[in-house]
């Protein structure tokens, strides 16, 4: 929706907002001319005219009803927008036969009905000018018999009421048309902000993407991945619900890069940071490229059945890319190595001492041969950093082929 079109419909919500208005005030007016002409001789044509107001008075409210459920539904549409401005022209119409009695009414009443009409009129100005085709629809049915009236009535006092009466309905048309403008120029001030702030936010979500993104394999960096780490800590620490973390390393990746250059590399650490992506997907999960060629995964409520499940699907599926790597004593081919720690009510709460642990593992899992993981869980309370041998409740290592 353009700039314009949304300013439409916000000075159509405000016609909407302000309709009771207008209403009541016709039917205050409407009451003081009819009290101002039950002593003339057309008390009867006068009831007929109080009768028909009032109907319009009802039939707008009505309408203004519909139109506000189906302004929430369906939202803004011009064409109804117009229909619905064009109704306030049924009150104008009553307006303008009321300006009919003046013929042959008494200098009181003539000028309860003048005054009456002049002030829906400038009411109209005020409440109706935010949308001009209703103004414009109320206003010129309602004062221009007014104005035929009085000049038909001849006199040099009923022709200056005449002409004031004219020189007023242009006044307030141009009073209804600077409000309009100023009513736009406020909405499209506001929609301008909201636009630079929207802009803003997008830019600012954005840089903190790029800042928390690494910008080789598009996955999380160091820095997420430390936040996230203690956050998962804090939560552990309230819910003790298992925690695995599982940090990765490309074996040989060194070698990898001088033999076949660092472009290569480069790929091949994108390629390994996808399987990562399709392996993870859980909104709790969390891979990240730790460093160089490390990578880290972070996974909440994951046992250390489901953390070593998802490892070997990890180690398997990098060995299908057979990326050739004719330099490694491992294999021909990239391989991993992964270390893997599971907490599950330890007193551990540091992530420093965590990743420590992951880290053990890692290296036991790269002397043991590498292409392998080693896993741990942890359920005792330990407070110093432990090693894969000494601190835990169990190790071991599971191999590849």
């Amino acid at each position: 929706m353009s700039q314009n079109v949304h300013v439409e419909a916000a000075l159509f919500r405000h016609l909407l907002d302000h309709s009771v208005i207008p209403l009541i005030g016709s039917a205050i007016g409407g009451s003081l001319v009819g009290l101002a002409h039950m002593d003339s001789p057309y008390q009867q044509q006068v009831l007929v005219w109080l009768f028909v107001l009032y109907a319009t008075i009802v039939i707008r409210a009505l309408l203004t009803k519909r139109c506000r459920s189906r302004f929430k539904e369906m939202g803004y549409s011009r064409p109804e927008a117009i229909r619905y401005a064009l109704t306030t022209g049924l009150s104008g119409f009553a307006w303008g036969m009321g300006g009919l009695f003046v013929l042959d009414a008494s200098p009181l009443a003539m000028v309860v009905t003048i005054t009456a009409i002049q002030a829906m009129i400038m009411g109209g100005a005020l409440t109706l000018g935010a949308y001009l085709p209703s103004f414009y629809a109320f206003s010129l049915p309602a004062i221009l018999p007014l104005v035929v009236a009085l000049g038909l009535k001849g006199g040099g006092t009923n022709i200056v009421l005449a002409l004031y009466s004219a020189i007023f309905l242009v006044l307030m048309l141009d009073i209804a048309k600077r409000l309009n403008h100023s009513l736009r120029d406020v909405w499209k001030l506001t929609f301008e902000k909201e636009y630079l702030l929207s802009e803003l936010t997008k830019a600012n979500d954005h840089q903190k993407t790029l800042a928390n993104t690494d910008g080789l394999t598009g996955i999380a960096n160091r820095r997420r991945f430390d936040d996230v780490l203690a956050q998962e800590l804090a939560r552990f620490s309230r819910t003790n619900s298992p925690l695995s973390l599982l940090i990765l390393d490309v074996d040989h990746f060194k070698t990898f890069n001088d033999a076949y250059g660092h472009v290569a590399g480069d790929e091949c650490l994108k390629q390994i940071a996808e399987i990562l992506k399709k392996q993870f997907n859980r909104a709790s999960d969390m891979a990240a490229r730790y460093g160089g060629e490390e990578f880290a995964i972070i996974m909440p409520d994951t046992d250390e059945r489901g953390a070593i499940q998802k490892a070997e699907v990890i180690r398997s599926e990098v060995a299908k890319l057979n990326i050739q790597h004719g330099h490694s004593p491992t294999a021909g081919y990239i391989t991993v190595s992964m270390g893997i720690v599971t907490l599950y009510n330890s007193d551990i709460r540091e992530a420093n001492d965590l990743i420590a642990m992951a880290d053990e593992c890692l290296y036991q899992a790269k002397a043991d041969g590498r292409n392998r993981f080693v896993s741990t869980r942890l359920k005792h309370d330990v407070l110093q950093r432990p090693s894969c041998e000494d601190n835990l409740e169990e190790a071991y290592c599971d191999v590849g082929p």
